[in-house]
């Protein structure tokens, strides 16, 4: 009897490793959906823009998370509407390539129009190319986020200039439900998720309108981010990783009210980082002061003094390649003029 058991926990353990291995052998194969991945991103993008939905979304970072409402209205015109639920009170507005920012506690709004960095879950745009250029599509299984079944998609990087990301797609809309940006180690180091989702066919766009209405008093900030490269031809980045484009450029004034700084805003469509230009002042201070201003919840960023001007990059890059981009950061005349 005890020859019999032993046998039969022998055949038991042979059968739960074979189902364990054969588990893991189906998440490494290709699924249908993902065998065609341009297609497979061109429904996700569909579905980013064409369905109506409200729901709850949470970014968190490090120790920290803060709170969103979202409406999407796709009725004609995509109009998405987001409310802070956490810290200071903020309205988002975003419609076509203009984004209306409502901060009631300054009494102020900001009006940018232009390319600017798409928020969650609005994160698979065209071209699609641009994403196969520079990550591999790979199945890692299903997942449920906000009580909806998803597929788990990671983006894996060409190269180790950039980090990886993973989303979940859900399974019977193509919707974005959560994307985190990993780290070389793969440790989360951004997430953003829905906690609640409703599809909602009858939104309108009324609903979308800025909850806010006696802002004639307000102080309003206009910013036109240009994407063409004629605005500062003295500023080149030799060693710009590639797929990454600039997407938008403006001047405003320093935060230490000392003449202009140059923000540009690069993207290879997934990862993005932002550089900061300014003349360089002879207080030692002012570097420092720029890294605390500007550099707040920030995934990477590096700041140094290069030809009479403060350069400093920020992105959801690898520390290294943030750093290799400041260092070949070259002027051929002043950024100023």
């Amino acid at each position: 009897m005890i020859r019999d058991l032993i046998i039969k926990i022998i055949s038991c353990s042979i059968l739960i490793l074979t189902s364990s291995v054969s588990r893991a052998t189906d998440l490494q194969k290709t699924p249908d959906f993902l065998s065609d991945p341009k297609a497979y991103l061109e429904s996700v993008n569909h579905a980013l823009k064409h369905l109506n939905y409200e729901g709850v979304f949470v970014v968190q970072h490090e120790n920290k998370m803060l709170a969103s409402k979202i409406l999407h209205c796709a009725n004609g015109q995509e109009i998405t509407k987001i409310n802070t639920l956490d810290g200071l009170p903020r309205e988002i507005i975003t419609s076509g390539d203009t984004v209306k920012s409502f901060f009631p506690a300054y009494h102020s709004i900001r009006l940018e129009q232009g390319q600017v960095r798409r928020l969650f879950p609005n994160l698979i745009t065209e071209p699609i190319d641009d994403y196969l250029g520079n990550y591999t599509l790979s199945y890692l299984g299903d997942d449920r986020v906000a009580t909806r079944s998803c597929h788990v998609i990671e983006f894996s990087p060409k190269d180790n200039l950039r980090y990886p990301h993973v989303f979940c797609i859900d399974n019977a809309t193509n919707l974005v439900l959560r994307t985190s940006t990993l780290s070389m180690n793969n440790e989360p180091l951004i997430t953003s998720f829905f906690t609640e989702l409703k599809l909602d066919n009858n939104l309108v766009h009324s609903q979308l309108s800025p909850s806010y209405k006696d802002t004639k008093d307000w102080q309003v900030e206009n910013v036109n981010l240009e994407n063409t490269n004629n605005m500062h031809l003295g500023i080149a980045i030799t060693q710009l990783p590639s797929g990454f484009k600039k997407i938008s450029e403006f001047s405003r004034k320093s935060p230490h009210g000392k003449g202009n700084m140059v923000h540009q805003m690069y993207s290879d469509s997934l990862s993005s980082f932002s550089i900061f230009i300014e003349d360089s002042d002879p207080d030692a201070k002012t570097k420092q002061l720029i890294v605390s201003k500007i550099l707040q919840n920030s995934l990477s960023f590096y700041s140094a003094e290069i030809d009479h001007h403060i350069v400093t990059v920020v992105g959801d890059l690898p520390i290294n390649s943030v750093k290799d981009i400041v260092s070949s950061v070259s002027f051929s005349r002043s950024s100023n003029q």
